[in-house]
């Protein structure tokens, strides 16, 4: 979706809220905004104000301490349309070993592209 979202807004496209790519359909956006970036290595958390030496360190507390603040009945979480927008392919970019065929990933994206464009212009 990080990889997708410029696209959107250099279109200057808006996303209809019944579309799963609403940012107000996903269940992680409140937690995303919470994470307070200070400075290189510092984290901190926006509910607590626990800070942390990496946004991984944030990620896991999030998980253990904050996961009773995710609403789960109005948003899903966007990984679930890895599959169809190829995340894989754009977060391990940097492997020398990849398994993701580029052609299909290109594909993926497109058919994805075309996709939102679909649900943009229905609204």
């Amino acid at each position: 979706v990080q990889y997708l979202m410029p696209f959107v807004e250099r279109q200057r496209y808006v996303i209809p809220q019944n579309c799963r790519l609403h940012q107000e359909n996903d269940v992680f956006r409140d937690q995303e905004e919470h994470k307070i970036h200070v400075d290189v290595n510092e984290w901190q958390c926006g509910y607590c104000k626990k800070g942390f030496l990496s946004e991984v360190f944030l990620d896991k507390h999030l998980d253990s301490r904050h996961s009773n603040l995710l609403n789960f009945t109005s948003g899903k979480c966007l990984a679930d349309l890895c599959g169809a927008l190829h995340c894989d392919h754009v977060l391990n970019s940097r492997a020398s070993k990849s398994k993701c065929n580029p052609a299909a990933a290109a594909r993926n994206r497109h058919l994805c592209e075309v996709k939102i464009l679909a649900d943009i212009s229905d609204s």
